[in-house]
């Protein structure tokens, strides 16, 4: 087509048609160049982009549409047919793979969240985060005001080995340990000494079959000795293998010692049911020996025969026999029945006034008795008669210590003292001696009725479980333990009352 005018100049012919024409090309060209300019720089700032290469297509295809601008524009002054043609074929190029690539991917762009989504998701996670938080707050107030101890020990070593990684107060009052010495610390070094090789079969036996583990441990702890219940829950980590041990422990010292207050109550309930049918079946045939023991002294009277005398003798031994028979049956009378209605007395006083009656019985003994109380009354309930007699009981059987240790060593201290005080809502009577003590092996037994370490003859083995039986009834209980300045302390515990209307006299210091 060779007859034909160049590219631009039928538009010079009309001037204005033609600026028309320059100044829109120049200006698409512009904004087609800095656009893919825009593009790049989000691009480079946006680093959570789905696709980021998307940005980049885009960018050359509107480059290679702004170069077709230009090209117009250029060709309108300087025609270059072929030039033009090549940069409208580079656009045509880019366009199609735009467009290819672009269809695809459609899909999943439209699948993208849009940004009310994202908003509703972040919400969400927010909420979901806050209520992670108050749960966990609650779960960590929970456990650190909870009454047993808990812990986390970490497996390491296949089993071997065990690492305590958290506490709670609980744990930290219960065994005396604080935080700072356990948490991170080989839990076989950092626990109570003597205890971890009797508890680390539980924790092994525990990680090699999974299963939950309970035992109970006790051990001298700085709160004195304690006895506690644990249980060892396995946790399993996400390859199903035991990682973890979640322990509780709880204190059940106390549990223990009531329980075991409850079956001595009932021993000691069948003890006096017995001891009152002993009581009762025996008196009958004591009262007929004492009765016909009368009528023989009777007849044994008229007799001034040597047989009669000798009779005579024999009735008499018969009769201190009889005698010391129907006082021990008494005593078991005692023992199993409360006699009197319930006063509020001077427990200082009850107990001066027995002191004074030893004084007189021991002064052949030269055995130096003491006694000491508080200035004021101590105000108890009960029978004063039976509370003097038990406190008797307590001196006699401190005389008979003082005297045993006199029998080995005549040079030993011949020393009985009787202290009062009131600690804690109670009332504390101490009866201490001189004497050789009390074996550890006789303290559960010493109180039980009918136990003496005295020959045949010299001991009832009623005395202390008469002393005993006082104290429970007042409410209170009985205790024995050897000072460490030697001999033995009988400790009496009573209950503390108010004192009634009448008033209590108070007592001197001293004897």
């Amino acid at each position: 087509m060779p007859n034909l005018a160049p590219p631009g100049v039928c538009m010079l012919l009309e001037p204005d048609l033609a600026w028309l024409h320059l100044l829109s090309d120049i200006g698409t060209g512009l904004a087609y160049f800095s656009i893919p300019a825009a593009l790049v720089v989000f691009a480079l700032r946006r680093r959570d982009l789905a696709y980021p290469w998307i940005f980049g297509l885009f960018a050359l295809f509107i480059i290679a549409c702004g170069a077709t601008h230009f090209a117009h524009a250029w060709a309108m002054f300087y025609p270059n047919p072929l030039l033009e043609g090549l940069i409208k074929a580079f656009c045509a190029a880019v366009s199609i793979a735009t467009a290819i690539t672009l269809w695809p991917l459609l899909p999943r762009l439209l699948a993208l969240p849009s940004p009310a989504a994202l908003a509703r998701e972040v919400e969400e996670r927010r909420l979901a985060e806050r209520r992670a938080l108050d749960s966990e707050a609650r779960t960590a107030a929970f456990i650190a005001n909870l009454a047993e101890a808990l812990f986390v020990l970490r497996v390491d070593q296949g089993g071997t080995r065990f690492v305590t990684e958290t506490v709670n107060p609980a744990y930290e009052r219960l065994f005396g340990l604080p935080a700072s010495q356990v948490v991170g610390k080989d839990a076989q070094t950092g626990f109570i000494p003597g205890v971890t090789e009797r508890v680390l079969p539980n924790w092994q036996r525990a990680v090699a079959t999974g299963e939950v583990q309970r035992y109970e441990v006790e051990a001298e702890t700085p709160h004195g000795h304690r006895l506690w219940q644990t249980v060892l829950v396995p946790m399993r980590n996400a390859a199903g293998e035991v990682d973890r041990l979640l322990g509780s422990a709880r204190d059940v010292t106390e549990t223990r010692r009531l329980q075991a207050g409850i079956v001595e109550s009932a021993r000691l309930a069948t003890i006096g049911t017995m001891c009152a049918g002993l009581a009762h079946e025996t008196s009958q045939p004591l009262n007929a020996a004492a009765l016909w023991l009368r009528h023989a002294r009777n007849a044994a009277t008229g007799l001034m025969t040597e047989q009669g005398a000798r009779l005579m003798a024999a009735l008499n031994v018969i009769d201190s026999q009889l005698r010391r028979a129907g006082d021990l049956v008494s005593r078991i009378r005692g023992l199993a029945t409360e006699t009197g209605e319930a006063e509020t007395f001077d427990a200082a006083r009850v107990a001066r006034a027995a002191v004074r009656i030893a004084d007189g019985q021991y002064a052949p003994d030269d055995i130096a008795l003491s006694f000491t109380a508080p200035s004021g009354p101590l105000p108890v309930t009960g029978s004063p008669a039976r509370l003097e007699e038990a406190v008797l009981h307590l001196l006699s059987n401190a005389r008979d210590a003082v005297l045993e240790a006199r029998a080995t060593d005549p040079a030993a201290p011949a020393r009985i003292g009787v202290a009062l005080r009131e600690q804690g809502g109670r009332v504390v009577i101490e009866v201490r001696d001189s004497g050789p003590g009390v074996p550890d092996a006789l303290r559960q037994s010493i109180f039980d009725p009918f136990f003496t370490t005295k020959d045949p003859g010299h001991g009832s083995g009623l005395g202390l479980s008469l002393a005993a039986a006082v104290a429970r009834g007042m409410g209170g209980g009985i205790a024995v333990s050897n000072p460490p300045e030697g001999g033995a302390c009988f400790t009496m515990t009573l209950v503390l009352s108010e004192p009634t209307a009448q008033g209590l006299m108070p007592l001197a210091v001293a004897c």
